[in-house]
């Protein structure tokens, strides 16, 4: 790939996901909500600001429990796509042992989650793995769809072996996890977009810097170490090809002594980094980024028909 590329997509992850990774009990049905309702329409006010366009990963069992509640994630959805945003596929079920299951039972869940995007609208061409696991096996069912491309791969084993420390330190707790110890091939690779001609499938990673492939991720970059993400920034802003991969909580509301956050849970306050960073530097730093990088484009616009 030649030239300046910048891409962002967002994983619009509900709190069901963060719960299970923590180790925590499940999120009230309220808080099941606040990651569509509170953290998107943010997102998409700040794209618009700055004429961004990007993708979004869109869970299929909370896109059907919003329609199920009203719709209003969904109309939110549909405002993405009105302003060219683009929606991808983030599997139903969300399930991080999905390359596990077996090969009808995996294409019965992006299926799933599939028709529901395009019930309101979505062209959709694109996939992404819950915790960027995948595997042959699943891309043979993404592929099936019919789809151009897969965004499931984060070339980082520094993020792999930062994961399994902490699977082993809450193991050690009595705690655990619901992430995948296994999959250690999702995160090596080429750092930049790549035909899978056996699969007829684009492969599409996420952004890492050069030589220790540190992940360029908005955890990393809004919510970590101050010296180390601003660093991690700098590097972003000057790379070729940036991938830069959010989640919706990246741009969480967590509140403060003055003012009432989303809701979220006291569990998960203590234990998710972007929670413990002040909305309004997250959101200063991410534009800062966005403006550096200039034209931002959501992926589809940069693989082959």
């Amino acid at each position: 790939m030649s030239g300046r590329t910048t891409l962002v997509s967002v994983d619009l992850d509900d709190l069901a996901c963060y719960h299970a990774i923590h180790g925590l009990e499940p999120p009230s049905a309220t808080q099941q909500r606040i990651v569509i309702e509170h953290c998107l329409p943010r997102y998409l006010d700040l794209f618009d600001d700055l004429g961004v366009r990007a993708t979004f990963f869109v869970i299929g069992r909370d896109l059907a429990r919003d329609l199920e509640a009203g719709g209003r994630g969904a109309d939110l959805l549909r405002r993405a796509l009105a302003a060219g945003h683009e929606l991808a596929n983030h599997s139903y079920a969300h399930a991080y042992d999905l390359v596990r299951w077996p090969k009808a039972r995996i294409a019965e869940d992006l299926h799933a989650c599939d028709r529901l995007l395009r019930e309101i609208g979505a062209p959709v061409v694109g996939f992404r793995a819950p915790g960027y696991t995948h595997n042959v096996s699943l891309l043979g069912q993404v592929a099936a769809l019919g789809y151009r491309y897969d965004s499931s791969a984060l070339p980082s084993p520094p993020y792999y072996l930062a994961k399994l420390g902490v699977m082993a330190s809450m193991a050690i707790r009595g705690r655990h996890s619901r992430s995948m110890a296994r999959g250690w091939q999702s995160f090596m690779g080429s750092r930049q977009p790549r035909y899978m001609s056996q699969l007829k499938l684009w492969e599409v990673p996420m952004s890492v810097s050069p030589y220790l492939r540190l992940p360029l991720i908005g955890t990393v970059l809004l919510a970590g170490p101050a010296l180390l993400a601003s660093v991690l920034r700098d590097v972003a802003a000057r790379q070729p090809y940036c991938h830069l991969e959010l989640h919706g909580l990246d741009l969480a509301d967590p509140g403060d002594e003055h003012k009432a956050g989303d809701g979220y849970a006291p569990e998960l306050l203590t234990r998710q980094p972007e929670l413990q960073v002040p909305l309004t530097v997250r959101l200063e730093r991410l534009r800062a980024l966005l403006r550096a990088r200039g034209d931002v484009r959501p992926i589809a616009s940069i693989v082959a028909s």
